[in-house]
């Protein structure tokens, strides 16, 4: 349909057409909105047994790293590495910063404070007198037995929580299209019930030879701008 044909569309016929448009989409989006919500709830509901079930290891292995790390402060306390040449002070340090980080393998973290040990050992200290290094290396084997357990629920939540801020965000925006589609439906049957006058006076006046609204608009903005100066 061109312009030309839009306008020799009788009001009356134009604002039916709009009103079924309304009705319709007012009709579907309730049975669409209720099945959302139902989505949306379930959604939530794993997204909140997901995350109870993350909450509910994270702390065990917050816990284990602490105590895994033990060994770093201590080797860190240890001041006199004068027997070591520099290479090997370099190494040492690498190796202490590298089991305190959570990114290490866990099987890589046991062959580190071995070497860490055995440096330990050559710089002259008593390796016995580390009291914390059985007390890491029970905490890396007890992280081999947990973590695989606490990544799959941190998993399962990011991806139930992502669903159920996707679900969410649909469901709004369903309401906002309903409240929307509601409003212009009444706006139109009112048209159609009080006639089409007061939207008419601009088409009218065009057509009896006068400006458009538009052209008006632009006349007085000029008019105001020719005070101004």
């Amino acid at each position: 349909m061109t312009p030309e044909d839009l306008l020799r569309v009788e009001p009356e016929v134009l604002a039916k057409l709009i009103l079924h448009k309304r009705e319709r989409i007012a009709q579907k989006l309730p049975e669409l909105i209720s099945n959302t919500g139902n989505e949306k709830q379930t959604a939530e509901n794993f997204a909140r047994q997901a995350r109870s079930m993350k909450e509910d290891i994270e702390p065990k292995v917050d816990n284990l790293f602490a105590e895994r790390s033990a060994i770093v402060e201590e080797c860190s306390n240890i001041s006199d590495y004068t027997s070591l040449n520099d290479n090997e002070k370099m190494r040492l340090n690498e190796l202490i910063d590298s089991i305190d980080s959570k990114q290490i393998e866990l099987d890589k973290y046991n062959t580190a404070c071995e070497e860490i040990v055995e440096l330990i050992a050559k710089s002259g200290h008593d390796v016995s007198s580390l009291t914390t290094i059985d007390t890491s290396r029970k905490a890396n084997e007890a992280l081999k037995e947990i973590i695989n357990e606490y990544e799959t629920a941190n998993k399962n939540w990011n991806e139930y929580e992502t669903k159920r801020r996707r679900l969410e965000s649909k469901y709004t925006k369903l309401l906002s299209n309903l409240k929307e589609a509601n409003l212009a439906r009444d706006y139109w049957q009112e048209r159609l019930d009080s006639g089409f006058e007061d939207l008419l006076i601009d088409a009218n006046r065009v057509a009896n030879g006068g400006l458009s609204s538009r052209q008006i608009s632009r006349s007085k903005r000029e008019t105001n701008k020719s005070r101004r100066v």
